[in-house]
């Protein structure tokens, strides 16, 4: 993808478009300045979900403070599965536990991070 695309380029994204749906379904408006992804996840931790660790909920608030392009893509860098397996498996899910799958995405994905001083625990 180019380095600076817009946000209704990246809400036509599979990802974006699942996570549209699940917020829908649970009644959530759509957030014009948030990705449905990272929307989705905010609205989950909003209404309760816990995080692996806490750090994950301060590295999604920086990652949506970042371009939309360079959080999304570091999100669904080296996915397990791949993107469209995730995508799936959203599908199929009610809005809360694709939440919770979601921020398990990040969580993993910061684990993974080397330049991350994230808590291997």
């Amino acid at each position: 993808m180019g380095s600076d695309v817009g946000l209704d380029t990246l809400r036509l994204l599979p990802l974006n478009q699942v996570a549209a749906l699940k917020l829908k379904a649970a009644g959530e408006p759509p957030d014009p300045e948030l990705l449905p992804v990272f929307q989705l996840m905010s609205w989950g931790v909003k209404n309760g979900l816990q995080s692996t660790h806490r750090r994950t909920l301060t590295e999604l608030e920086a990652l949506q403070a970042r371009k939309p392009q360079d959080a999304y893509d570091y999100l669904v860098a080296n996915l397990p599965g791949g993107l469209p397996g995730l995508e799936r498996q959203l599908l199929k899910l009610q809005p809360r536990a694709a939440a919770l799958k979601l921020l398990d995405v990040l969580d993993m994905r910061l684990k993974a991070d080397p330049r991350n001083p994230y808590p291997s625990d």
